[in-house]
């Protein structure tokens, strides 16, 4: 039994000495070779306009070095570059004029209160954005009773799509002034504002019509004094989907619609319509599912925010839409860690950036408080092949990193978390040494033997082990 211990005890130190013989030894930088196995970029959109990149931008295979560079990018559009045309389709019908309103107890016409909020659109859009351009139109019916449901349902006051202020306002006056029929022609309008668009050769910019009214159409093109059926209604619903086919977006602000009862002579008796609402909401839907772009039910009181807030906010959403508290973390593999020097090149021109590696996730961390519209940021760094490093990197692929990811808040609420595992992919080789005979280590085969031996003799001591034990 002793001499079995025995065996054993020598036995373990064998395999100890084995065992240390055969670690990872040490390897010099300079008896090595890099190569580029795969140039991988890390790409990820983040939130609506967010977008993440990381790349090698350069390998140095003599010295041992990766250049690693991280960007964050806004592609939201600046205000300054915002590229828009804007049509302001303003009703001129009798009940625009005949109504009196009373808001900030002032008293006004409602055509005079839709005027004052649309002049205050156009010095807010003209004043916050350069690459911009408006036009107005107004509707209601031609003053020539034979040429109703006609083209001549609308006009076009300014002749061209102007960024002129001192145009703008004259445009508004010549609305105010003027005089139209007492009916209203939606779609006629909404055909003459789309005319007025088309003068523009800019066809990469954004093209609006804002609708203002108070009315609901009760004529259409070849539609002659309706009473608010299908006959006026379908044509302008199908107008409103045919420029949402073609890109055009289309707001409508509806004032004062009423869930009264239509009661007006020569109405049929089983007209599908009961309410003017019924009739709005079957033309330009509802605020949840509108028939084109957006739509406002407002009161008197509500035109001037609705215009100067709700409308300008979709005209110029920046204003409403920040991307903030993002944090990208850059995540590395523990063979890098161990075998390469970190080391910042560049620091970001937003945010900040630890200087070396969290060894307890082995990661950087890239912090920015807020991505302005348009703003680029990029810093880079570099992995350098320490002077010494261990052959168990030898002929293995080795991804420079192992993960990113990216959390960040779209105004004010936390957004999904972004992540992605690309990474550039290197490779270390070391030339074979060339076998001297009788000269050089002689320790890989003599482990190699004492491995073998020590096998043998486990063996053999168990077998005499195990014949003792039965005697």
């Amino acid at each position: 039994m002793k001499k079995f211990f025995k065996v054993t005890i020598l036995l373990l130190v064998v395999l100890l000495i084995s065992s240390v013989c055969f670690a990872a030894e040490p390897v010099a930088k300079g008896d090595a070779t890099m190569i580029l196995v795969e140039d991988n970029v890390n790409s990820m959109t983040f939130g609506r306009y967010g977008e993440f990149e990381k790349k090698m931008t350069q390998i140095d295979t003599q010295n041992k070095t990766i250049d690693i560079r991280l960007t964050a990018e806004n592609h939201q559009e600046a205000l300054a570059n915002l590229n828009a045309e804007v049509v302001l389709l303003i009703d001129a019908s009798n009940s625009m004029s005949t109504n009196r309103v009373v808001v900030n107890d002032e008293p006004m016409t409602r055509k005079q209160l839709v005027l004052n909020a649309a002049s205050q659109l156009i010095d807010q859009l003209l004043t916050s954005t350069e690459n911009i351009k408006l036009g107005v139109v107004e509707f209601a019916t031609s003053t020539i009773p034979s040429e109703e449901g006609t083209d001549k349902d609308a006009k076009i006051i300014t002749s061209t799509l102007t960024d002129d202020p001192d145009e703008l306002e004259s445009a508004l006056s010549t609305v105010a002034s003027d005089t139209m029929g007492a009916r209203t022609d939606i779609e006629v309008g909404l055909e003459t504002a789309e005319q007025l668009l088309n003068t523009s050769d800019n066809s990469s910019a954004n093209k609006y019509i804002i609708v203002l009214t108070d009315a609901i159409p009760n004529t259409a093109k070849g539609v002659k004094s309706d009473t608010y059926t299908e006959k006026s209604a379908d044509p302008t619903k199908a107008k409103l989907t045919e420029l949402d086919r073609k890109g055009i977006n289309v707001i409508s602000m509806l004032i004062n619609i009423s869930n009264d009862d239509i009661k007006v002579s020569g109405r049929p008796e089983q007209a599908t319509f009961k309410t003017y609402k019924d009739v709005a909401e079957y033309v330009f839907g509802t605020v949840l599912k509108p028939t084109a772009g957006s739509v406002y039910y407002v009161t008197d009181e509500q035109v001037v925010n609705t215009v100067t807030k709700s409308i300008y906010g979709e005209l110029i959403p920046e204003n409403e839409y920040k991307l903030t508290n993002i944090v990208i973390k850059d995540y590395f593999p523990q063979n890098i860690i161990d075998n390469f020097d970190f080391a910042l090149l560049t620091s970001p021109e937003i945010g900040e950036v630890t200087a070396e590696v969290n060894r307890s996730d082995n990661s950087i961390t890239w912090t920015i408080s807020e991505l302005e519209p348009g703003a680029v940021a990029t810093f880079t760094y570099r992995l350098t092949l320490k002077e010494t490093f261990s052959s168990d990197i030898v002929g293995l692929n080795l991804p420079t990193n192992s993960n990113v990811t990216i959390d960040y808040e779209e105004n004010e609420v936390p957004g999904e978390q972004k992540h992605n595992n690309k990474a550039p992919v290197v490779a270390l080789d070391v030339p074979a040494p060339k076998e001297i005979p009788q000269t050089g280590s002689n320790i890989p085969a003599i482990s190699a033997g004492l491995v073998s031996v020590a096998s043998v003799v486990a063996v053999a001591s168990f077998i005499v082990f195990k014949r003792i034990k039965l005697k």
